[in-house]
């Protein structure tokens, strides 16, 4: 029941922030949109510091936990940013916030792998044949490219036209990179029907669908005649998603593992 409860609770964490966005001004919802997606990442990076801490220092596991949890401080340090912005020369905002953004995606990235392996490390059989693998494989490569591609075209034509947000392209090539990396280990937990650890990994896949919703609602009204406030505010709700979903998948992991000890001799 434990972990149902934490498998709703972003669901329920997303329907209060959408509900308290309605109740605002028109004129506060962009920062008050703006404090709940920096909750939603301290969430995120609490949670995968707790999976981290709950293993022992060079445990394979921990490492990648903990690289990922330094995604979400990245990305909280990069929306710390704003506070000086004015304050500091445009170069220097620029340059800094896309380090942050281009390291926090770096880290994504190789926690996904490094979680990835963690069955091949520990010597375990993914279940169905290799093709089988590899077309989940590239399932996930087309759906994340579906989702996210359109964003990295409007980004690069940004950047075509003078844009400096070079750290936006780390950002889109980070979501798609990532869903490949977890899909067949997601499949693999999916298919043990017993035990604690899928719900691990269907959060965590969960928060990187999320991402991706996110990055395809944004881009909307680049592609289409809409206002692009109401799209902005919808596809913030998937940025909130994606952060309440991987701090859920740490503490599930968290407690698996306490759950693992406890039963342990």
């Amino acid at each position: 029941m434990r972990y149902r409860s934490l498998a709703v609770a972003p669901l329920v964490f997303v329907a209060c922030t959408a509900a308290l966005v309605a109740l605002v001004p028109a004129g506060l919802r962009g920062t008050v949109t703006q404090g709940e997606v920096d909750v939603s990442k301290l969430l995120a990076c609490a949670g995968m510091a707790a999976a981290a801490l709950a293993f022992d220092r060079g445990d394979y596991l921990r490492r990648g936990w903990g690289v990922w949890a330094a995604c979400y401080a990245c990305l909280l340090a990069r929306d710390a940013m704003l506070l000086v912005h004015g304050q500091v020369s445009p170069l220097v905002y620029d340059v800094t916030r896309g380090t942050l953004v281009t390291a926090g995606n770096a880290c994504v990235v190789v926690g996904a792998w490094t979680l990835a392996r963690a069955w091949t490390v520990a010597g375990l059989e993914h279940p169905g044949s290799k093709g089988a693998r590899r077309a989940v494989v590239a399932l996930a490569i087309v759906v994340a490219v579906a989702f996210a591609g359109p964003t990295l075209v409007v980004d690069l034509r940004d950047i075509a036209l003078g844009s400096r947000a070079f750290d936006t392209i780390a950002s889109d090539l980070g979501d798609i990179l990532s869903l490949p990396l977890i899909a067949p280990v997601a499949l693999t937990a999916l298919a043990v029907r017993e035990g604690t650890l899928r719900w691990t990994w269907m959060l965590l896949t969960s928060s990187l669908v999320a991402w991706l919703f996110y990055d395809a609602i944004y881009t909307l009204p680049d592609y289409l005649s809409v206002a692009p406030l109401g799209y902005r505010l919808v596809s913030e709700q998937f940025h909130l998603l994606a952060g309440a979903f991987a701090g859920a998948a740490g503490l599930t992991q968290r407690m698996a593992v306490t759950e693992a000890d406890d039963d342990g001799p």
